[in-house]
């Protein structure tokens, strides 16, 4: 069968990825709970969301970064990794995800209150509920350990002596799972209304 596109799987996999982060950003200020978001697609925002692994020469790097507006959240920064998917096969990037915002908090602790992860489709169903436990980080971190502590084929025990347990916890405290909708995008403020609510935002402050 005839490709229907020229575009390369990589080049769709871009493409969906950044129609993602746009659409999350969207959602995201549509809450009228951020002060400001920026996404790694702009030059601004790549400059501010990518980071060095430890033990790689390649980079890891968020999808949009944010401030908070607002009740108890009001000025706390977050960081946001978004999956336009259409099915549950995700699980392996959100172990990649838990890893590097272990990295984050552990090295990094200024630059992130909160890590949201925002996808389109639940996955791990089965253990929904403990998604970001600190069991699930430490299994990422023995997964991704060779970026994060320079070892291979050790577990829980022979990583014992590297494994912060503290940012570990903390971290599991700090993880947001959104899941939205393509009609759940609909039911948010309108670009007229949120005007009005930024500009009295703005006289309030001034």
């Amino acid at each position: 069968m005839p490709s229907l596109t020229n575009q390369d799987p990589g080049e769709l996999l871009q493409k969906l990825g950044e129609d993602g982060a746009r659409r999350a950003k969207l959602w995201l200020d549509s809450t009228t709970r951020v002060e400001s978001t920026w996404s790694v697609y702009d030059k601004f925002g790549k400059d501010r969301l990518s980071y060095p692994w430890p033990n790689d020469d390649e980079a890891y790097s968020y999808d949009i970064g944010g401030i908070f507006y607002g009740g108890d959240l009001h000025k706390q920064a977050f960081l946001v990794e978004c999956k336009k998917y259409s099915s549950a096969s995700q699980g392996g990037h959100f172990d990649k995800f838990l890893a590097q915002s272990y990295v984050t908090l552990r090295d990094y602790p200024h630059l992130a209150d909160h890590f949201i992860w925002m996808t389109w489709h639940p996955f791990r169903i089965n253990t929904w509920n403990e998604l970001s436990s600190e069991t699930k980080i430490v299994k990422a971190l023995i997964r991704e350990q060779e970026r994060v502590f320079g070892t291979t084929g050790e577990d829980e025990t022979g990583l014992s002596d590297q494994l912060d347990a503290s940012v570990v916890a903390d971290l599991a405290d700090r993880v947001w799972v959104i899941v939205l909708s393509d009609r759940q995008e609909t039911l948010v403020i309108s670009r007229e209304d949120r005007a009005e609510v930024m500009k009295l935002r703005i006289l309030q402050e001034s």
